[in-house]
This record gives C-alpha cells, sequence and structure tokens, in this order.
C-alpha cells in the first residue's frame, strides 16, 4: 500500500507547508509540520510536538482547524 497524505489548508485558506509552525485556535496546542513516513509506504506532511506528544498525520484534520503562524525556516535579518 502507498498513500500520500493530502494537503490541508489552515483557517485563513492558505497552504500548510513543511516546517510551518501552526497553532489550534481552539486548544491554543502548537504544532510543527514535519515530512514522515512508514512501514506500509504512507508518506507525507504530519504535524508534530514531541512536548505535548502530538504526532499525526496532517490530513487527519479537516481543513481550517490551524493557523500559520510562522515556519521554521524563515531566517530574520541581522
Amino acid at each position: 500500500m502507498s498513500k500520500t497524505i493530502e494537503d490541508r489548508y489552515d483557517s485563513n485558506g492558505q497552504l500548510i507547508k513543511l516546517h510551518d509552525v501552526l497553532k489550534d485556535e481552539e486548544t491554543g496546542e502548537m504544532v510543527l509540520v514535519v515530512y514522515a513516513s512508514n512501514k506500509s509506504g504512507v508518506r507525507g506532511l504530519a504535524v508534530e510536538n514531541k512536548m505535548a506528544g502530538i504526532r499525526d498525520w496532517l490530513d487527519v484534520y479537516p481543513d481550517g482547524v490551524w493557523t500559520i503562524v510562522g515556519n521554521a525556516e524563515t531566517v530574520a535579518q541581522q
């Protein structure tokens, strides 16, 4: 079995991308979007917060659950 995780959009209609930092507006939980795969061949974007014990495929959440608050790849100008 090979499956690719479906795209998801945040509460403002923006496409959620790799390394986006997301906030669940209902619970206040913060997660990082990571690339993941498993033994069954499923691969794609997942959300992770090791301190809170969150690690799920992005597409288990419906569109609009998360709000993008930034991206971990952003580099601040010195």
